[in-house]
């Protein structure tokens, strides 16, 4: 089969390959009247997952909103772009759009030339505009709507010193409009930041307990192999059986982004005509451990709401182990590092941003230890902040 390359950015249509018992289990869920939180480590291909289920349930007459609010930075234009992409999808009740109602004054500025600063005192309409559009949905019929990014957002609210129950009622708000009594719009949640860490490190899990979760690991070994044969048949790049198991065994970690990375590093170092080799695969290992793509993985540690440090410390530790380190082992150079003497406090803390640390895909347990998850990941990491 003929597919592209496409690295980073979501990817539709036939260049979205295999996850077909995760698309079937999603699939499963929504004809069921379930929302959906995607639980999975960056950079799994869970925007590309989501979208794949809109052009799905596009086909079967849902209607569909797909919402990224990754560069989205104030509350005026997540409003704005919250009813923008609803009323493109027509999920707006017969009444929602009266003249001088609050969707239609929102419409109206999106049509403004520049930033809009939307005056919630003009109007009555705009006085609660979150109950207002509680209103304005129509339940009634098969509807999918995906957040994509929304922990994102909600730093930036927080970052901008909003006061934590503003943070609390923004997730409570989306939790009431799954709660409407009989209603045939489901939600998924998805993103670079998991939710789980986001409102669990906040004392807000019981924001999202309703959802049901669904965990989006690594491809199976099979889909990977296909997925690279498929790159390395799209490309021309002449690349055997072997190769390929070559390529992957040092991996070890079958997510999508780190296979399409790798790939093609193998096809820049590769002289046309031919073949792959063993020397050529290590060699392109080599140079991405020396590159900045994988910078995010460091980027998105600032969202670990006072965590941060000591999750830089656990990575630095865990890069330069061969065999994983053990979690009392862990505590005692936390306690070390940090100056804390209490070591329920230290085991505390360092239960949390393991966890975290876990369940965002940087490392795993192992024969009752913690180690990076990725091979290609730990060597960058040591590369970049030990070495």
């Amino acid at each position: 089969m003929a597919i592209s390359n496409i690295i980073g950015p979501p990817v539709t249509g036939d260049n979205f390959y295999g996850r077909e018992a995760e698309l079937a289990r999603a699939h499963d869920f929504l004809n069921t009247r379930h929302s959906i939180v995607l639980s999975a480590p960056r950079r799994i291909g869970k925007s590309s997952f989501a979208m794949r289920l809109v052009e799905d349930k596009r086909k079967q007459g849902w209607k569909c909103v797909y919402l990224d609010l990754e560069n989205v930075n104030t509350e005026d234009e997540f409003l704005q772009s919250l009813i923008s992409e609803f009323d493109k999808s027509g999920i707006w009740a017969k009444t929602a759009k009266t003249a001088g109602g609050f969707i239609s004054t929102v419409l109206e500025s999106i049509k403004s030339i520049g930033p809009v600063k939307i005056d919630y005192q003009s109007n009555p309409a705009l006085q609660n505009p979150y109950l207002t559009l509680s209103e304005s949905i129509d339940h009634s019929f098969d509807t999918l709507v995906v957040i994509d990014e929304l922990t994102l957002f909600l730093g930036v609210l927080e970052r901008s010193n909003r006061p934590a129950e503003d943070i609390a009622y923004f997730l409570n708000w989306f939790r009431s409009l799954r709660q409407v009594t009989d209603s045939r719009v489901r939600w998924i949640f998805c993103g670079s930041i998991g939710l789980h860490n986001f409102t669990n490190s906040r004392r807000l899990s019981h924001t999202i307990n309703d959802l049901a979760e669904l965990n989006f690991d690594e491809m199976s070994d099979q889909e990977a192999f296909g997925l690279v044969r498929a790159l390395a048949e799209s490309d021309g790049v002449d690349m055997d059986d072997e190769a390929i198991r070559t390529m992957l065994d040092m991996l070890r970690w079958n997510i999508p982004y780190f296979i399409q990375l790798l790939f093609r590093t193998i096809k820049d170092n590769t002289k046309v005509g031919m073949p792959v080799t063993a020397s050529i695969i290590q060699e392109s290992f080599n140079q991405l451990v020396r590159t900045e793509h994988l910078n995010t993985w460091s980027e998105r540690l600032g969202e670990y709401n006072g965590y941060e440090k000591g999750a830089r410390f656990m990575l630095n530790l865990l890069s330069q182990s061969e065999v994983g380190i053990a979690k009392s082992q862990m505590v005692s150079a936390y306690m070390k590092q940090s100056g804390e003497t209490d070591q329920f406090t230290a085991d505390s803390d360092v239960s949390i941003i393991l966890n975290m640390l876990e369940h965002d895909g940087y490392i795993q347990r192992r024969d009752g230890k913690r180690a990076f998850r990725s091979p290609l990941l730990k060597a960058w990491w040591n590369y970049k902040f030990v070495e």
